[in-house]
């Protein structure tokens, strides 16, 4: 399955975990993908992700053609170093802006695998704010909470 999102991961003790940011044109996915990079992320896929289920977790990997590129809109596509794949871990949906200051846990399902599902702010730090959701690993504590 491939979907219109850029991948990135962050690297913890467990090995890499990853990060789907998905949304339409336009909505940001790359460039929120590059602060990440900055601030320690590694590339799984910029754009289009493709993605499929093994043993309950989800995968991600780049297309071939795009693997190893970043697009910087009105630049152009930039070589980076990638990671061939990683597991999933975590969902955002740059299309839905968070409304509550502490919401209730969010679900999305891929190809049947649940997912902790984010809605950004409209404003801050949210590549801190992802980063440190990734290194603190607070998607298991919200996928507990869901249950």
């Amino acid at each position: 399955m491939t979907v219109h999102a850029s991948t990135v991961a962050f690297d913890l003790p467990v090995g890499p975990r990853a990060l789907v940011l998905s949304g339409r044109s336009g909505r940001g996915k790359s460039a929120l993908a590059l602060e990440l990079l900055a601030i320690g992320a590694r590339l799984v896929s910029d754009d289009q992700t493709v993605l499929h289920a093994e043993s309950g977790q989800l995968i991600a990997t780049a297309p071939p053609a795009i693997a190893g590129l970043i697009e910087w809109r009105g630049v152009g596509l930039l070589p980076v170093a990638y990671l061939e794949q990683a597991p999933v871990v975590a969902w955002v949906d740059m299309d839905s802006s968070a409304q509550d200051r502490l919401p209730a846990p969010r679900c999305h399902y891929v190809l049947g695998v649940r997912l902790p599902c984010l809605h950004l702010p409209g404003h801050g730090a949210v590549a801190a704010g992802l980063r440190q959701y990734m290194l603190g690993q607070a998607w298991m504590a919200q996928n507990e909470r869901a249950t």
